[in-house]
This record gives C-alpha cells, structure tokens and sequence, in this order.
C-alpha cells in the first residue's frame, strides 16, 4: 500500500525507500527528506549511537531547534518529539566506576562495561549493532545458552613449567615423573614447548637455559548429546 511522505507528502510507493519515524505506527518519511534532516536523529534512527538520558535531553533540543529553523511542518516535529521522549524514556545515565571511568551495561549479561567498549567481555554482545532487545528475547537467549552449557563437556587445565638442568639439557626424569603422576589423576597432555630463558656458563660449559612447559587438560564433566 502506497503511503505518504510525512515531511514533504510524496507519494511513496511499495518499492520506494521509506523510513517509518515510529515503531507500530503508520507514520513514514521518504529517504530524500529523512537525508534532509540533522545528522544526530539519524544517528539515533539507525541506532547507532547510545547516548544517556542526559546527553539526549541535549541533543533533543538541539534537534528539534535545527527542525524548526528548517521550516519543517508540525507534524514531522511532533513525530520526532514522540521519538525522541521514547528513547529518553528507556535511556539511563551510565554508572561510574571507583576510579572514574563511565560504564554502561550490557543488555544481554548486564555485566557493566567501559562506555566507549564497542563489544561485551563478558558475551560478546556488540553494541554497534544497536539492536534494541526486549525481556523475552533476553531471556530466550539466556536458556539457548543454558541448554548448550548442559550438553558441553566441561574441563580443567594445568600449567607445569620444568627448569632445564645447569648444563642446559632437559630434566627428562623429573618431566617422566610428572605425566606419570597426572596420568594417574585423569590428566593428559595436550601440548608441551620450550622457552628459552637466557646463558648459563658453569665449569667452563656455555650452555643455553630454557624451561619445559607442560599444559594437561582433564574432563570433569562429561557432555549430554
């Protein structure tokens, strides 16, 4: 069904851009006159920044001033009003961290993370994406993971580091000893390297001295298919 650009009332057909101004409403603008407007509602409209409520009641004012200097009809500005009191309605002012630093949560682990951080720590949530998730959805995503943590094996790992000997060779004896005795506990190697740490010059022998790690890993749970 063919629509009506709010702004300059533009038929605005099925297969033309059009942006709708409010969720749920019948209420849309053509590209041509959504370009027009102030670059800050578009960043907004596309989500992709997230400011707090108080740099949105900042910006709100700043928009609906450019908006009334452009000559833009009530309607279009009493729609972005709507819009932008929607998104203050459900914006809050970020909490701050013992040293200062301004954080904001994630809405998906709602762990509290450094305001300018693009990705979660704690999920790998991406707040550039900028995409708005409600309860049920949040909570959807909560028993998916549960239900995959239940069916993976879980495991522990163990980090052996072994001294060369003084003449620089590999203490052979004491690394023999030690995956004997993790074996007998439910470990196994899963990898072993050497670092080189440094010279070693004892009786007159010039030798390199390294270290042996050693990593184990053990199954502690097994996983439900």
């Amino acid at each position: 069904m063919a629509k009506n650009c709010l702004c300059c009332g533009k038929n605005i057909g099925l297969l033309t851009v059009r942006i709708p101004l409010l969720e749920n409403e019948d209420l849309v603008i053509c590209s041509d006159c959504f370009e027009k407007m102030p670059s800050v509602l578009n960043d907004l409209y596309q989500k992709r920044i997230h400011p707090t409520k108080s740099e949105l009641l900042t910006i709100k004012e700043e928009i609906i001033e450019q908006l009334n200097l452009g000559c833009y009809n009530k309607d279009v500005i009493n729609v972005v009003t709507k819009y932008l009191d929607n998104k203050i309605s459900k914006a809050k002012d970020p909490e701050v961290s013992e040293d200062g630093a301004i954080l904001k949560k994630c809405p998906i682990c709602n762990k509290n993370v450094n305001y300018d951080v693009e990705v979660c720590s704690g999920c790998g949530y991406s707040f550039s994406s900028g995409y708005e998730f409600v309860d049920n959805e949040i909570a959807n995503i909560y028993n998916q993971r549960m239900e995959q943590y239940k069916r993976n094996p879980f495991y522990e790992y163990d980090y052996i580091v072994v001294p060369n000997k003084s003449d620089g060779s590999t203490d052979k004896e004491k690394i023999e000893k030690i995956i004997r005795n993790h074996a007998m506990q439910g470990w196994r190697l899963i990898t072993m390297y050497s670092n080189e740490i440094g010279k070693n010059a004892i009786a007159g022998v010039n030798a390199t001295m390294c270290e042996d790690i050693m990593v184990f890993e053990r199954c502690i749970k097994g996983g439900n298919v």
